[in-house]
This record gives structure tokens, sequence and C-alpha cells, in this order.
């Protein structure tokens, strides 16, 4: 039987996985093909300039606005809460066999993922609503983007480390079993 923890981390992760199909499969094709080809914002991971984003509005049919301000804005609010809570939960877990301190101060670092993601979503929604962008908003936008970028990096790279340290816990224990024949 699965515990608590894991039944939530499954949940995150089933949530996550939903919502990335969903933009994947669904909204994101039919958004770009409504921008004339053009890469969204949330998907331009080193940044976008000014020029980029009032030749983005400008492409940008009125149904795929709709679709970018309607569904896929929906999904891009499931996809990080999900995202991080699976990060957090699961880097939690194995963590918190050294420390609870230590797994949840760990599990605080998606966080920053989270609070950069949703500044990008509420700046782009300003920016789509308005229907064009000074060069502050437009740099504002691309700046929340890459730093969002950054923190998802950075948080994968914690729960990442943490699995690796449990691996090599488990190695050296099951080492150290066989050496004294137990």
């Amino acid at each position: 039987m699965l515990s608590p923890g894991r039944i939530l981390l499954l949940a995150f992760l089933v949530a996550a996985l939903g919502a990335f199909l969903a933009m994947r499969l669904w909204t994101m094709p039919l958004i770009r093909a409504g921008a004339g080809g053009r890469d969204m914002f949330d998907l331009l991971i080193d940044g976008y300039s000014p020029a980029y984003v009032a030749d983005y509005l400008a492409a940008l049919g009125d149904d795929a606005r709709t679709l970018y301000l309607g569904p896929q804005r929906l999904l891009d609010t499931i996809l990080p809460v999900a995202l991080t809570g699976t990060l957090a939960t699961a880097t939690y877990l194995m963590a918190r066999r050294w420390s609870l301190v230590l797994g949840l101060a760990l599990a605080l670092v998606p966080l920053f993922y989270f609070a950069f993601d949703m500044l990008e979503n509420a700046q782009l929604a300003v920016i789509l609503t308005h229907r064009a962008a000074s060069a502050e908003m437009a740099e504002a936008a691309s700046r929340f983007t890459m730093a969002k970028a950054q923190a998802l990096r950075f948080a994968i790279g914690a729960v990442t480390f943490v699995g690796l340290a449990r691996a090599a816990e488990a190695l050296l224990t099951r080492a150290e079993a066989g050496e004294t024949g137990q």
C-alpha cells in the first residue's frame, strides 16, 4: 500500500503530465498556428525582445488569443502548481530520511520556479489582453520567462542531487552489509 506522501506525489505527477499533454497536443499547436508559426513566449527560455513581442502580437489571431487567455492560461496554471508539488514532494520524501528540517528546506526550492512562472503568466496576460506592450512590459515578461527556466533547472537539479545521494547511500549500505556478512 502506498504511503500518503507517495499518493500525493503520484497525484501531482499525474496532474502535471495531464496538463503538459493537453498543452502540447491541443492548445500550443493551435496557438502556434494562430500566430503564424511563431513560438509562444513561455517556450522562449532564453528570452525575447520587445520587437518579438510586437511582431507576435501583430500576428496573433483572435481565436488564438482567446485560446491563449482561456484554456492555455488555465493549463499553464495547473502545470506549475502540479510540477512544483511533484518536485517539492519528491525532494521532501527523499531528504526527510536525513533530517526533517533539511527535507522541508529542500522542498521549498521549487517554489522559486512557481513564483517566476506565475509572474510570467500575469505579465503575459496583461500583454495579451491589451494587445500591445511597452518595451518595459516586454522586457519584464522576458526576464520572468528566463528566471522561470533557471529556477526550474535549479529545482530539478536539487531533486536529482537528493535522488543521487540517496542512491549512493543505498549502494554504500549494501556494500557495508556485504562486507560484514549481514
